[in-house]
């Protein structure tokens, strides 16, 4: 079962010139690449430098991070800041911790709730 948690964070992003989109879906996708990001939602810009190759956008953003991190925002911050042209500015709040399944496991799920049943009918007499 996979462990998702959501943080609010504000980064500074460096969003190459030729970026498709606009900056803040750009900034998003550069975000999102990052190994321990699932997605990156509400994302506003709160600053802009740019610069001769790129243009540095400071985000925040609610994003939503793969595993099991407990409350360590230290954790979070290392991981962020692993990406590419990403800089962690800070990590205000860990709001939400949730478990989900993904759809194989509901699947999977699913399939053995169909065996159970399958091996509880009554078979007919002969």
């Amino acid at each position: 079962m996979a462990r998702y948690q959501t943080v609010v964070a504000k980064l500074a992003v460096r969003v190459p010139v030729n970026a498709t989109g606009d900056l803040v879906t750009a900034g998003a996708r550069i975000i999102e690449r990052v190994a321990a990001v699932e997605r990156v939602d509400d994302a506003t810009v709160r600053g802009l430098e740019p610069g001769l190759n790129d243009t540095t956008v400071t985000l925040e953003a609610q994003i939503v991070l793969v595993g099991d991190r407990g409350e360590d925002l230290a954790v979070v911050r290392r991981e962020l800041n692993e990406g590419v042209g990403v800089t962690v500015e800070e990590v205000a709040t860990v709001e939400v911790e949730l478990e989900a399944e993904t759809d194989l496991e509901a699947e999977t799920d699913l399939e053995a709730d169909a065996e159970e049943e399958a091996d509880l009918q009554v078979a007919p007499r002969a």
